[in-house]
């Protein structure tokens, strides 16, 4: 009987930290696509300057969170995202549009499938 008990907790508290860590990367993820769509109109109408210290803003805050994100995200997302933040920075550099606005919306996408491959849902299960 002592067991089981200990067993239904260990489970209920599993559950439990599953959709804390569910609603955390929602956030986590929801907030970098709000600084990509903001990003995203200044590249779209040619504020090099202010577009470049956008990206360095948010190249910093995913930094800064990244001891935390790579025990809970598969890192490869992570990687990725950095990537193409870089890229864009040096698409910004160069003064080209199209590239930089490509490359936030690669980011975007990554973004959205780390949100989706975290929920709790019956798609990613089987």
């Amino acid at each position: 009987m002592k067991s089981t008990i200990i067993s239904l907790t260990w489970v209920v508290l599993f559950i439990f930290f599953g959709i804390y860590i569910d609603n955390k990367v929602e956030s986590f993820g929801m907030e970098y696509i709000d600084d990509i769509e903001a990003t995203y109109y200044v590249v779209h109408d040619g504020d090099w300057s202010k577009s470049d210290k956008m990206v360095d803003n948010l190249s910093k805050k995913l930094e800064t969170q990244r001891n935390l994100w790579l025990k809970v995200l598969n890192h490869q997302y992570y990687d990725d995202i950095q990537l193409e933040l870089n890229l864009v920075k040096n698409a910004i550099y160069c003064e080209n549009k199209i590239r930089a606005l490509e490359g936030l919306e690669k980011t975007k996408s990554i973004l959205l499938n780390i949100i989706d491959d975290e929920k709790c849902n019956l798609n990613y299960i089987f």
